[in-house]
């Protein structure tokens, strides 16, 4: 029995590494290759999900270039849409100034510039320059050095015309240069800076110059008389020695003379800065060159956001044309990701009929746009010119939003999120105070909230996103129109589709991505289980192989015994 405890023992001992070979095994089967089949099939499923997790990974990313690509159109789209949020581009109230005139030897562009704000009324303006602004420039009388102690101490308050003023200190041993240097650091009070010019050797000059035009420079408080000392003002307070005089500048606007401290005139015409550079006019005989300047819309900006417009939509198109692609036998192209996707089938039409919008005389053809074989736009540069030169109007009116209203008092200062066209009349009642009681469509007070000033459209309501203001102090009933044009519908589709934060596409893309964190989940559970399940597997086996090895072991040893005893008889 000893002996055979000893055999059970060894052959216990290397049970488990049986399992890892068939040829080791006393009953010939690869239990390794049973544990990974066996495991492999069940993370089967796990292998699946991992295929659709795949899949949605896939169509994320498809969702996430669609809305690179939508939300680029949508602010090309935004640009054309004559919105009414002032913080948006909009390209049809930008301006530009064209100027035409000057003189044989001096061009308009080098006598005037001329910046426009967005929205400035459009027109023609006649300019002459009679007299360009200066700024004051008085010089001292010359000294023998710049570095020397000039003996001079004191104080005397500097400044401009109007102006802040500053004091100066100056010492016994002070310099020309230690003056200079005590003036410009006062400068940022002043408006004064002072510089020292040598005019020869052993000569050197204080010169002060003021850095606005138009405006004299003062000295006061001079009870020393330092700068009668200096040669600046004579010993009346008068100046010693004017360099350059102050002066205001002098323009004609339209026949009517202004009068201005600055070469940057911005409160003649409303919107308009005008900047000066030179003058020939000649104060004797009174004539000078006249200016043409011609106030319009930028042509050019609207025209390039046409193009940037075209651009953008073409994208989007080739990108659904790639969705909707399929293979010679009529099922999916590979890179058709999306293929008959419900999303993008939306937006595909509502975008198409967009495009298709007509005023009834004016269309996307007006604007020189037509549809190449595979849906996406030309442009005829030719059609499109003559477009924005002789309808600009009325092509502002196809591509963007629309709002009139029978009263100056009621402004839109944010559009409804519907596009659809309203047309409806508002009762306005105000209160005893002037404030505003309610607003109301047809008696129903309830479509609307007051705020101060404020008619804002309930959400639910037809109104709903839009703000008026009324400024008002009588009760009134007002008609109001909207309408909504194609760039106008171009931009909302894109936007609700494309917007990252909450647009329709995002909402797809968070649903896919929490399903797939789901899908992760059940494929780890399953690997788990399926690795929990070879585990007790493989103990199985193990057991299995050690009652085989035992049993062999037992009918070796019974097989000696009887072999021995055969052998004795």
């Amino acid at each position: 029995m000893t002996s055979v405890s000893t055999i059970g023992s060894s052959t216990s001992s290397s049970s488990t590494a049986s399992t890892s070979s068939s040829a080791s095994s006393v009953t010939g089967l690869d239990y390794s290759a049973l544990v990974a089949a066996a495991v492999a099939a069940k993370e089967t499923r796990a292998d699946t999900i991992d295929s659709e997790i795949s899949d949605n990974e896939s169509k994320i990313s498809a969702y996430e270039n669609f809305q690179t690509l939508l939300n680029t159109l949508a602010t090309a789209a935004e640009a054309l849409s004559n919105p009414v949020d002032s913080s948006s581009t909009n390209l049809f109230s930008e301006r530009t100034a064209y100027l035409s005139g000057g003189s044989s030897t001096t061009s308009a562009d080098d006598m005037l510039g001329v910046s426009v704000d967005d929205g400035t009324a459009t027109g023609t303006h006649t300019i002459v320059i009679k007299q360009l602004a200066t700024a004051e420039k008085l010089g001292s009388s010359t000294q023998t050095s710049q570095t020397g102690a000039l003996n001079l101490s004191g104080t005397f308050t500097l400044g401009l015309a109007d102006g802040s003023t500053a004091t100066i200190s100056v010492a016994s041993t002070d310099s020309l240069k230690d003056i200079a240097a005590a003036i410009n650091k006062q400068t940022s009070s002043t408006d004064v800076s002072a510089s020292i010019i040598q005019v020869s050797d052993g000569a050197y000059e204080l010169v002060l110059t003021a850095n606005d035009t138009g405006k004299a420079i003062e000295f006061t408080n001079d009870s020393s008389g330092i700068m009668t000392s200096l040669g600046v003002t004579n010993s009346d307070g008068s100046y010693a020695d004017e360099l350059t005089a102050a002066q205001g500048s002098e323009i004609e606007v339209d026949g009517i003379d202004i009068q201005r401290t600055s070469n940057v005139i911005s409160d003649v015409l409303s919107g308009v800065t005008l900047d000066l550079y030179s003058s020939d006019y000649d104060s004797s005989t009174g004539t000078g060159s006249t200016i043409t300047m011609e106030l319009t819309a930028n042509l050019s900006a609207i025209k390039s956001g046409i193009s940037t417009f075209v651009t953008a939509y073409n994208a989007v198109r080739n990108f659904i044309s790639t969705q909707q692609a399929t293979a010679t036998d009529g099922s999916p192209a590979s890179s058709a990701v999306l293929f008959a996707d419900s999303q993008v089938r939306s937006i595909s039409t509502a975008l198409q009929n967009a495009l298709n919008l007509t005023d009834g005389t004016y269309s996307i053809s007006s604007l020189g746009l037509s549809f190449n074989s595979d849906n996406t736009l030309a442009i005829d540069s030719t059609t499109l010119d003559s477009a924005l030169s002789d309808n600009l109007d009325d092509l502002e009116t196809l591509l963007g939003f629309n709002y009139s209203t029978s009263s100056t008092e009621l402004s839109m200062l944010r559009s409804p999120d519907s596009t659809d066209s309203l047309n409806f009349n508002l009762d306005i009642t105000m209160n005893d105070d002037g404030s505003i009681a309610s607003a109301g469509v047809g008696g129903d007070t309830s479509l609307f909230t007051i705020s101060g000033s404020r008619i804002i459209g309930k959400d639910g309501t037809a109104y709903a996103g839009m703000t008026l203001v009324y400024l008002g102090s009588q009760s009134q009933t007002i008609s109001v129109s909207t309408s909504s044009g194609l760039a106008d519908l171009i931009y909302t589709t894109s936007d609700n589709a494309g917007d990252t934060d909450s647009g329709t596409l995002q909402n797809q893309i968070d649903t896919l991505t929490d399903y797939d964190t789901d899908l992760t989940s059940k494929a780890d559970d399953i690997r788990s289980q399926a690795e929990a399940y070879g585990t007790q597997l493989a103990t199985y086996y193990a057991q299995l192989e050690a009652q085989a090895q035992t049993a062999a072991t037992l009918l070796k040893t019974l097989k000696a015994y009887s072999d021995a005893s055969n052998s004795s008889s």
